[in-house]
């Protein structure tokens, strides 16, 4: 097994030309393996964990790190997201599954892939503020908004948001404000300024079960629980929402292999859609391809990572104006995410630069991008009116469709946009740390493996609105009762099922295995 984390200087063969690629490339072959082969039988690209089967779904959310950033800072951590955190191992067990397909199986931790920006930073739960600060929940006058101000002209937009004077405290001003307003509403005038925000969609319903111990989660503690009262038998479902049509219940056609079910729950459902832009290329492969990386922050970067881990050519490219703003984050995030990866800063605003741009497009196997559509029309690089020679994938990610090309997210207002939060009764809060980010960079990564095992030649449409929501809807857990109990400084979950009990752990980075 190969430890693709040690391998931060590793040496590119082909040197590439300042003047761009040759877009002539040769021709490639995939290796022979058989259709049904386990990505165990093959060489693996292992980016370093240790084992999350606990045999039981509450128990590995309670060890990934997640149910620690899910809940009030000084209340109990929230089993509520369990399910989702399945579908997260479903995706992860289905990108090493495909990309075994297509080139070097990819075998990821998801506890540390999603959660483990917060084991770097040091970020907790705090309920209705987000793990990282930049985002609130906000009660409205129908429900709930989430709302991001991480950028200086975000603070500038409260009052004309709100229609009212300029106060020192913005956040102030908002949870004051925010109750007049129906959430939607409050929504979509901050959209209309540029401010990242989305109404939280409601809690369905709460099934009540108390005589069925197999069919129920339960979620108690001395500080939950008043005493002399019997716990409650909960289990939270929530079902999609009527009258909203998420992408993760569109349906669509992808080639797979026979049984091959998607990780997303039912056959061929998946949050994101495909459209064809070129001829396909049976002989597509991940080994040695070029992935143009034009994306920034997490979401298009952890996809190009796991690309370049099943044996990609992964080329960065900044603008010499714009920069990628993580830069300014965890530096060991984004040495993280752009390990092994070339980088190029290109002057988009010059000719000279905008003729590079177009070169290294134009030898791309794999495009990645996070740009709102007109930007890419501006410098003469829309997707649908280039020509694109047989294989290529694009990937577009965006908050919430390009459809929708004006709606900005980031990873904490987009997984309430989608519904993925906890609950504490009828409130919500925040469900890991800008979650939505690392699912959709996961869930980006098996779109565009999937897509070159099909021979490519499709404009992939991937939001992460679309992809919290499809998280979001996971099946109900049916594994018995569970207890949150306290246990010295942190919390335990007992799972009477199977006699066990797992400590909820923090977050922790990647590490060397």
């Amino acid at each position: 097994m190969r430890d693709v984390s040690s391998e931060a200087d590793r040496t590119i063969e082909a040197p590439l030309p300042r003047n761009g690629f040759d877009a002539q490339r040769t021709a490639r072959t995939v290796d022979s393996v058989h259709p049904f082969e386990s990505a165990a039988t093959s060489s693996v690209n292992s980016i370093p964990h240790r084992g999350d089967d606990h045999g039981c779904p509450v128990l590995s959310w309670a060890a990934s790190g997640g149910m620690a950033l899910t809940g009030h800072r000084d209340g109990v951590p929230l089993m509520s997201p369990a399910s989702a955190y399945e579908m997260i191992r479903a995706v992860a067990r289905g990108i090493a599954g495909v990309t075994g397909d297509v080139g070097a199986p990819v075998v990821i931790d998801p506890a540390t892939t999603v959660f483990g920006r917060a084991g770097w930073s040091g970020n907790v739960r705090d309920g209705r503020r987000s793990p990282g600060g930049a985002s609130r929940l906000l009660r409205t006058k129908d429900g709930w908004c989430a709302m991001t101000l991480s950028r200086p002209e975000d603070f500038d937009a409260v009052p004309a948001m709100l229609g009212t004077a300029a106060r020192a405290d913005a956040w102030a001003s908002l949870m004051s404000e925010a109750r007049r307003w129906p959430a939607q509403a409050l929504a979509e005038r901050a959209q209309l300024l540029g401010v990242p925000a989305a109404a939280v969609p409601p809690r369905s319903r709460i099934l009540t079960s108390p005589t069925s111990p197999s069919t129920d989660s339960r979620t108690t503690s001395p500080r939950q629980t008043p005493a002399g009262e019997p716990p409650a038998h909960r289990r939270v479902v929530v079902p999609p929402l009527a009258g909203i049509e998420f992408a993760s219940r569109r349906r669509f056609a992808v080639p797979s292999r026979p049984g091959a079910d998607s990780p997303f729950g039912e056959r061929n459902t998946l949050p994101w859609r495909s459209s064809r832009i070129a001829e396909v290329d049976p002989a597509a492969t991940l080994r040695d391809c070029l992935v143009v990386d034009l994306s920034s922050l997490w979401a298009g970067p952890l996809c190009a990572r796991l690309l370049g881990a099943a044996g990609a050519r992964v080329v960065k490219v900044e603008s010499t104006h714009r920069p990628d703003g993580a830069r300014a984050g965890s530096p060991e995030l984004f040495g993280y995410l752009h390990e092994g990866h070339e980088f190029r800063s290109v002057d988009f605003r010059s000719a000279a630069g905008r003729s590079e741009l177009a070169g290294l497009i134009e030898a791309a196997d794999v495009v990645i991008e996070a740009s709102r559509p007109r930007a890419l029309a501006q410098l003469g690089l829309a997707p649908q009116e280039l020509a694109h020679r047989p294989g290529r994938v694009w990937l577009s990610l965006t908050g919430y469709g390009r459809d929708n090309p004006m709606r900005v997210a980031f990873g904490d207002d987009a997984a309430a946009a989608g519904g993925l939060v906890g609950w504490c009764g009828e409130e919500p809060v925040f469900c890991g740390d800008a979650i939505a980010d690392p699912l959709t960079g996961m869930s980006a990564a098996l779109a565009v493996s999937t897509a070159v095992r099909a021979g490519g030649g499709v404009l992939i449409d991937l939001s992460m609105c679309d992809t919290s929501a499809a998280f979001a809807t996971a099946a109900p857990i049916d594994h018995g009762p569970h207890r949150v109990l306290p246990q010295g400084d942190g919390w335990i979950v007992e799972c009477a099922f199977l006699e066990r009990d797992q400590p909820v752990l923090p977050p922790r980075p990647p590490t060397a295995s």
